[in-house]
């Protein structure tokens, strides 16, 4: 963890204002797991468990777990539906890339994470370059090469990544998001990259045809149940959409333009948004807006609302919506209903 970042959530603790409820209430905010402040690790019950820079979420399709990428920690971790958390693979803070069994297994700095049908767990392991793959106990690199950040496709380890973020699964394929390439890659079953949108080096805005738009820093994936693919740029400041058919159009923001500001289309504003998901039900959009320490929703037809957070208040304030919380990162439909959001070192819950 960067020593700037841990000294900026101990001085915010000064100004720490939490409520804290054993079941929160509708339209309020409130700790799911771990402490906003304290970082560390332990497993156990989600009210004592710590983690260390918590950022990507997601359920497991098969029980509704929760699996974190524990990135500080260096960790895969899990919140079961008795809301218990256990350490899933990698060991706490020794941050290296081994393959092996998921005790033994080590991992740089993941950053994003993915559950299959299968209950797979697919990681980003952003700081290493590598997207690596835990089933059945084992962990594997899938493609890329550790520690040596570049771009190329190919298979395996011959292809190269420049610190990819997002993660979603589509049919047999899984997409990333290659942020620093400024472009979108899926790796096949046979372990295969190909890149199929932006272009690498190439920072910029361009909607159309996928193979001829243009990105800037994508790092946030999710998927609609309809096909549609959400990307999130940080350096864009916007949400872009990709139809199954491969049109790619902007959904809420203006290109290059940081803001804060509901709206719909491009009369809303987001600053340097991080992680997204798709809610089940609506399809509505859930943003970790980073940049406004905000988390926004987005509807299918680009209608943006503030859920939680108040723009850059440097503080924790749980309780009734929209509250305070400082450094969202990761989102994922909560269990039971809400939105869970990595934010500081812990899990909070937004219940809409």
């Amino acid at each position: 963890m960067p020593a700037d970042r841990r000294l900026f959530l101990q001085s915010v603790a000064l100004l720490l204002a939490s409520t804290r409820a054993a079941h929160a209430a509708p339209g309020s905010l409130s700790l799911w797991a771990g402490e906003e402040l304290r970082y560390g690790h332990a497993d156990g019950a989600r009210t004592q468990a710590l983690f260390f820079d918590p950022r990507g979420l997601a359920r497991d399709p098969r029980d509704g777990a929760v699996i974190v990428a524990d990135a500080a920690n260096a960790l895969i971790r899990r919140v079961d539906a008795a809301g218990r958390v256990s350490t899933l693979a990698g060991a706490p803070e020794q941050r290296s890339s081994v393959d092996g069994a998921a005790a033994q297994a080590r991992f740089v700095g993941p950053d994003a994470v993915a559950v299959g049908a299968d209950g797979a767990v697919y990681i980003a392991d952003s700081f290493a370059n590598t997207i690596r793959v835990l089933r059945d106990g084992v962990v594997r690199t899938l493609a890329g090469r550790a520690g040596e950040p570049g771009y190329a496709d190919g298979v395996g380890t011959q292809a190269q990544f420049n610190h990819p973020i997002g993660l979603a699964l589509r049919a047999d394929e899984l997409w990333v998001a290659d942020a620093y390439n400024h472009t979108l890659r899926v790796i096949d079953a046979s372990g295969r990259v190909r890149t199929l949108g932006g272009s690498p080096g190439v920072a910029e805005h361009r909607d159309g045809a996928l193979r001829q738009a243009l990105f800037n820093t994508p790092v946030g994936l999710a998927l609609a149940t309809d096909g549609t693919l959400y990307v999130s740029e940080y350096f864009n400041h916007d949400v872009r959409r990709i139809t199954p058919a491969g049109a790619v159009s902007t959904l809420v923001g203006s290109p290059g333009e940081a803001g804060d500001a509901d709206g719909v289309g491009a009369a809303a504003r987001l600053r340097k948004p991080q992680q997204i998901c798709v809610l089940p039900g609506s399809g509505d959009i859930i943003v970790a807006d980073g940049g406004n320490q905000k988390v926004r929703r987005v509807t299918p037809a680009g209608a943006v609302r503030t859920l939680a957070g108040q723009g850059a208040q440097d503080r924790f304030e749980l309780g009734a919506l929209p509250g305070a919380l400082v450094t969202p990162y990761g989102v994922a439909p909560a269990p039971g209903g809400g939105v869970l959001v990595s934010a500081g070192e812990a899990l909070l819950l937004i219940e809409v």
